[in-house]
């Protein structure tokens, strides 16, 4: 009798023991789980971080691309214009260089008056 008192003890405190063991894996496993609901939330924040960043380098390429087209119209302006002062650069030269191969005159420049003021600019 004393034996079986003995291993009912004995059987009494394992299951105590397990049961001790299963609420301390029970509260493992949640933490656990809750560390990875936190981890979840921290993964979705970050990709719409992501998300907004991936927007605003979009945005960002997009404003550059506008400026570089613009750019390069400005270059291709002032390009033209520079062919432009230049072949009429050229026919002044030619001008100047009949007149005096013929030798006529040279063409009086036209020159603008210059005014000290705004106000006298109406004149």
């Amino acid at each position: 009798c004393d034996d079986l008192n003995l291993e009912l003890i004995i059987i009494t405190e394992k299951l105590a023991t397990t049961q001790k063991d299963k609420q301390t894996l029970s509260a493992k496993i949640k933490l656990l789980e809750n560390e990875m609901e936190a981890a979840q939330e921290e993964n979705l924040k970050m990709k719409n971080e992501n998300v907004e960043l991936e927007y605003e380098v979009e945005k960002m390429e997009r404003e550059r691309n506008s400026q570089q087209n613009e750019l390069s119209y400005v270059e291709r302006e002032v390009n033209l214009k520079e062919e432009r002062f230049t072949k009429m650069e050229k026919a002044v030269q030619d001008v100047v260089d009949a007149c005096e191969l013929y030798g006529v005159p040279e063409p009086r420049r036209y020159n603008p008056p210059k005014y000290d003021s705004e106000e006298d600019s109406d004149y």
